[in-house]
């Protein structure tokens, strides 16, 4: 009974009363950009964000990954030969330039022998081998040193994430560095020198080429077709191993535009001391001339109940995607609690029903708004099976807990518990300066305003169990759903011809299939047939299926 009380009182201080925003100051630059300031008196450091609305979603066809690209070449490290605006600057844009025109030409060259294997190039060998030159007097540049890090140096660290609706570079330091960080960023964007584009981008194309299929990829490609937020990038790496430095430059300085920009201070310092060195060198940055906005296709939320089934690698899994609204519409609110209930930590229904009292399933997870929340996406729940139990009685079981969430009373207890877990995270938002600048950064790249963040959780009082379960009526239904049934993967196989003859064929097919789910099932289609050969037969069909590949991915 001691105990009960202080658990009690806490419980009636966070009903009586959800804390807000008001601290969060508001001002725009010259050039447009706005900034908002947090000021946290006391802290010696501060946490800066600098947010560009646009993401993944507004990427053109031809330049799927410009984003993840920029991310990673712009902000992956902070070394002074990149913020050079003087002489050295031209001469690195020479190199650059020199070094993206033989990449092209290897690449064209490449291309011709794949397309006739049996022609011998003579041009191949002083390609590579100038390349590799211009290669090494890019590297010798810059020092390898992590301390030759700008902000590394200062105790400071940093780091980028391209999402579907933002690029969002964010770096900590002391608060005596505050200045020194305006002056920098403001030269990175101004000068915009990617020099690190050629070996971020072969890290990129690696990185796609080691994860193979993923799920949520399948799921949101069946769910969102034709859509940006149902693209793989996977699905587009021939693009990307062709898009060129020029190309990305000319494309960072309409999508890096002060007028996309958020600035977010959260920190030891005040909007009027922070004002004047932002203003200096962030509020000064150019605005591109005739900026269009993208134009992006809508989705109808009920296209049918869709399925798709694939065999990947690792254990098997269900995938279910609803088809929801963006954050900005009136019926977001209701979803999120509808997954707070469901989904919510151990003590959510799927938790506590599917995974300890039936014991259907190993794991289970519920995320909303994947890939983003700025337009119309996915509630996903993800399911992993116990020893013995199949997909299909998972799936069976996740959509009977659905569906008495829309048809049974809510219990009283259960309704506060969701209502107090979201009120306890709104919390911890406020309270550490890190995660509260990312979610001030989301908000206005979601909604085009900040002011969501606080006027959330001030709605979600005002909610009642009728709402959420008309919410969840009208959108976790079966027109609105997308399945996805992932098969463990019967590929595996200690035959070193078979497990290369697997990887050709996964090569080949991505190269020639859009669809993951298509090419799942050629890849599985064809070891099937291998496995009515003889080994000697084996090993021919292996070396036909190489003498098809590029060069460059033997």
């Amino acid at each position: 009974m001691r105990l009960l009380v202080p658990i009690l009182i806490a419980t009636l201080a966070l009903h009586a009363q959800v804390p807000r925003l008001t601290e969060v100051q508001e001002r725009r630059l010259a050039n447009g950009a706005r900034l908002l300031v947090v000021e946290r008196r006391g802290l010696k450091a501060f946490h800066a964000a600098l947010v560009f609305r646009g993401g993944r979603a507004e990427e053109p066809t031809a330049l799927a990954g410009a984003t993840d690209l920029l991310a990673r070449t712009l902000y992956g490290a902070t070394w002074p030969e990149d913020l050079e605006t003087t002489k050295a600057a031209s001469g690195l844009d020479a190199l650059l330039k020199q070094e993206e025109g033989l990449f092209e030409s290897l690449r064209l060259e490449r291309l011709s022998q794949r397309h006739d294997p049996t022609s011998s190039s003579t041009q191949l060998p002083a390609l590579e081998a100038s390349l590799g030159s211009v290669q090494s007097r890019l590297k010798a540049l810059f020092s390898p040193s992590p301390l030759a890090d700008l902000y590394t140096s200062r105790g400071g660290r940093q780091g980028a994430e391209a999402t579907a609706d933002a690029l969002v570079a964010w770096t900590e330091l002391p608060l005596d560095t505050f200045a020194f960080w305006c002056r920098t960023e403001g030269q990175r964007l101004r000068t915009l020198q990617l020099s690190r584009f050629s070996g971020t981008r072969a890290a990129l194309v690696a990185d796609l080429h080691t994860q193979g299929p993923l799920g949520l990829d399948l799921l949101l490609g069946a769910a969102l077709p034709g859509h940006p937020y149902g693209r793989a990038l996977a699905d587009h790496r021939p693009a990307l191993e062709a898009l060129r430095w020029s190309d990305l430059r000319k494309y960072s300085r309409r999508v890096l535009s002060p007028n996309r920009l958020t600035i977010i201070l959260v920190g030891g310092l005040g909007l009027e001391q922070a004002l004047p060195a932002l203003q200096l060198h962030l509020g000064t940055l150019p605005v591109p001339p005739d900026l269009e906005e993208a134009i992006l296709p809508e989705i109808p939320a009920d296209l049918g109940d869709r399925q798709v089934q694939a065999v990947l690698g690792g254990e098997p899994r269900l995938l279910v995607g609803c088809r929801i609204p963006p954050r900005s519409h009136p019926d977001h609110l209701a979803l999120r609690m509808a997954a707070q209930l469901l989904g919510g930590g151990t003590a959510g229904r799927l938790q506590a029903i599917l995974v300890r009292q039936k014991a259907l399933a190993r794991e289970v997870s519920l995320r909303m708004d994947l890939p983003g929340g700025r337009l119309p996406g996915l509630l996903v729940a993800e399911l992993k099976p116990a020893t013995g139990h199949s997909l299909a009685e998972l799936e069976v079981a996740l959509h009977g807990e659905v569906l008495r969430l829309q048809q049974e009373p809510i219990p009283q207890e259960e309704w506060s518990r969701a209502l107090s877990e979201l009120e306890a995270e709104h919390l911890r938002i406020l309270d550490e300066p890190t995660v509260l600048a990312e979610a001030l950064g989301k908000a206005q790249a979601e909604c085009g305003n900040w002011n969501v963040l606080d006027l959330e959780m001030q709605r979600f009082r005002s909610l009642g169990p009728e709402l959420v379960q008309a919410a969840a009526r009208t959108w976790l239904n079966p027109s609105h759903r997308t399945t996805a049934r992932l098969e463990a993967s019967p590929t595996k196989t200690t035959d070193p011809v078979e497990a290369e003859t697997l990887r050709v064929l996964k090569e080949l097919a991505a190269t020639r299939v859009q669809n993951l789910a298509q090419r799942e099932r050629l890849v599985a289609e064809g070891l099937r047939q291998l496995h009515m050969l003889s080994p000697e037969e084996r090993l021919r069909t292996l070396k036909l299926l190489e003498a098809q590949l590029a060069p460059s991915r033997k």
